[in-house]
């Protein structure tokens, strides 16, 4: 029930902290100081801010991402985050500066990207996912950074066919 309210409150926090979503700003501002210190950031450090705020309340969350949209990277790239949800054993997604209103957890075809157009139901143009991970271990992919895509050092989960199964239904 709290992750519930937290996260429903997601747009009064980014208020809170002041710090507003600006396009274009990786990887100059990325993590959660700087973010704070700019009061801006572009997806990806309203993510990595978003799941360094969840972590310190007890939450394990993520950040998540396609480093292209369909495989092409003219198609744009995006972060957001995942949480763990105990309940269900598994991850679940949202967005970490909410783009529209009507976003919620709870229905994933509201998030503003997780549509057919985004994830087509056929394997030509398929979008990957990548969730970032610490364990070098277990990892069964590395996360493509947009703005890096030769550096093969950050270990991942490949979360496409997720995303594809859940987004592919939607409008």
């Amino acid at each position: 029930a709290a992750i519930n309210g937290y996260l429903n409150k997601n747009i009064s926090i980014w208020n809170s902290f002041g710090i507003k979503f600006k396009s274009s700003q990786t990887p100059l501002i990325y993590d959660p100081i700087s973010a704070a210190a700019f009061g801006y950031a572009s997806c990806t450090g309203v993510s990595a801010a978003f799941v360094a705020a969840l972590r310190a309340i007890g939450i394990p969350a993520r950040v998540v991402g396609t480093p292209a949209w369909r495989g092409d990277t003219n198609n744009g790239n995006h972060n957001w985050i995942e949480y763990y949800r105990i309940r269900t054993n598994s991850w679940t997604f949202i967005e970490a500066h909410p783009s529209g209103g009507g976003e919620n957890i709870s229905n994933p075809c509201s998030i503003w990207f997780c549509n057919q157009a985004h994830f087509p139901s056929t394997a030509n143009n398929a979008t990957s996912v990548y969730a970032a991970r610490f364990d070098t271990v277990h990892n069964d992919s590395t996360y493509i950074l947009s703005w890096d895509p030769n550096n093969l050092n950050v270990p991942a989960d490949d979360r496409s066919a997720y995303y594809a199964s859940v987004c592919s239904v939607c409008s």
